[in-house]
């Protein structure tokens, strides 16, 4: 069977630079002879494709090459073992993964679309996959990989193992090859963030920047593409109301919490909001309603699941779980969100100028110091507007 260069050229159109395979034989991106460097490389693979492309509508990949050829080798992935066919190669395979766990893809031999997935059971995820009651099921049915299987067929789909990994790392490890490498099925517009946003073209970009970015550490990486790739979350191509989404936040709250000062200055970033919670004697669903509205927490902290800009370095950057607590107390944040736990909804006062003045607990206390009805302040702080020559406001006003 021959296989076309993919029209997407993404992670596995360089693999066999990485694999040392034999130069005689050919894989299943039909390049049969491997080549060592990266400049070589993408001129066996300009080859290769203009030779195959005779055939297809003509893409312009050579740039696009070039980058993911780029950003693969700086990630120095060496994949374990490459099975062209997930059907064809079946037994083999399920002899050689048997009671594996780690990080697998799947990569599409038709259109070159990918699938970064991970089990604690490889053997038994492939078994899955051939069999087309579990691809037709009602849980599993309207999944992107799914849907691709069953669409061109198991046999149309080689399967790369990319890592061994233990099971307490299972998830960030899978989650940084998804952040590293945007797999088509892993990174759609129809997937959801961790609260049920669509992706959008910024998703995508945000996802990109990251896997690039040097400010973050890999763990962290990790944890912020959890927040926000698709079938890595609770609510992956489901509906659920708004309570059944912050209880299963609840449940599975293993993501980052930021926490960021009024000024927008990141200050720490949190494990989970377990952690956050417990600390400040909170709950988990009046965290997460904070990170999703974007308001300001007990007055003076912006809680978010996502860095607002990925340049951003905590105050506070080294921590463990020991002494977590410790350390946080030390620096006063801890005490200062404890101090202001009845502070619900604090009130930032501005001249006509827009020169800060003062900033109050809530508008209770604003209007008895002012002299000015509260229900004024709560109208007028809702738009950032004008009223008495006081501008009243939720946030503290950005230049």
């Amino acid at each position: 069977m021959s296989y076309y260069i993919f029209e997407f050229l993404d992670y596995f159109t360089i693999n066999c630079t990485l694999l040392e395979c034999d130069s005689a034989s050919t894989c299943f991106l039909s390049i049969s002879k491997v080549v060592a460097c990266p400049a070589a490389a993408a001129a066996a693979l300009d080859a290769a494709a203009a030779a195959s492309l005779q055939q297809q509508p003509k893409v312009a990949a050579a740039s696009l090459q070039q980058q993911l050829l780029q950003q693969f080798l700086q990630l120095q992935i060496k994949p374990i073992k490459v099975y062209n066919s997930l059907k064809e190669d079946r037994l083999q395979l399920f002899k050689e993964q048997k009671d594996k766990t780690g990080v697998y893809c799947l990569v599409n031999s038709i259109n070159g679309h990918t699938y970064i997935g991970s089990s604690v059971n490889i053997e038994r995820r492939m078994k899955s996959y051939l069999n087309n009651s579990f691809l037709k099921s009602k849980q599993n049915s309207n999944m992107p990989i799914t849907l691709a299987l069953s669409k061109y067929g198991q046999e149309h789909f080689a399967v790369l193992i990319v890592e061994y990994v233990d099971i307490e790392n299972l998830t960030l490890r899978e989650t940084y090859y998804i952040a590293s490498l945007l797999p088509y099925y892993n990174v759609l517009k129809q997937g959801y963030s961790s609260l049920g946003y669509k992706h959008t073209e910024d998703t995508k970009n945000l996802l990109s920047e990251l896997a690039k970015n040097r400010v973050h550490s890999d763990k962290t990486k990790a944890l912020i593409s959890r927040a926000l790739v698709g079938d890595n979350n609770p609510f992956y191509n489901k509906n659920h109301s708004v309570e059944s989404k912050l209880r299963m936040i609840e449940a599975n709250s293993a993501y980052p919490v930021y926490i960021y000062n009024s000024f927008r200055e990141l200050l720490v970033i949190f494990p989970s909001v377990k952690t956050l919670a417990k600390l400040i004697n909170s709950n988990h669903s009046t965290i997460v309603s904070f990170i999703k509205n974007g308001t300001l927490f007990r007055g003076e902290w912006y809680l978010s699941n996502l860095p607002f800009n990925l340049t951003d370095t905590p105050l506070i950057s080294k921590w463990s779980s020991a002494g977590f607590e410790n350390l946080l107390e030390s620096n006063n944040i801890i005490l200062e969100m404890n101090n202001n736990s009845k502070i619900k909804k604090a009130v930032f006062v501005y001249n006509s100028n827009k020169e800060f003045i003062r900033k109050f607990e809530g508008v209770t206390q604003a209007g008895k110091e002012l002299n000015i009805n509260h229900c004024v302040i709560k109208k007028y702080a809702l738009r950032n507007a004008l009223f008495k020559g006081y501008i009243f406001s939720y946030d503290r006003l950005r230049d």
